[in-house]
């Protein structure tokens, strides 16, 4: 049955047609299945990266205190200088 089905030019012709189809709809699926493997990956690293900068944002206002604190030391060494020199000048009028 395979000689008759080889033997006529028509139906040899759809068989090719029934081939390349099989293909290109593999093909198809392949890029389907490899793009929406992209996609997920791509939302995930989105995810990570919104709360990666969540983070950030978080680490930020928690060591404001930090630069505070900068502030905080440079006044009281100006006050610290400012008690030294009265004190100088307390010594030198007696």
């Amino acid at each position: 049955m395979s000689n008759l089905l080889l033997a006529d030019p028509l139906l040899a012709s759809v068989r090719g047609w029934w081939t390349g189809i099989i293909i290109g709809v593999t093909i198809v699926a392949v890029v389907v299945f490899l793009v929406m493997t992209i996609i997920t990956q791509a939302h995930k690293i989105a995810g990570q990266a919104e709360a990666g900068s969540r983070g950030m944002l978080d680490a930020y206002a928690n060591t404001m205190a930090v630069w505070e604190l900068r502030d905080v030391n440079r006044s009281t060494s100006n006050i610290w200088r400012a008690a030294e020199d009265a004190r100088k000048l307390l010594e030198d009028k007696s």
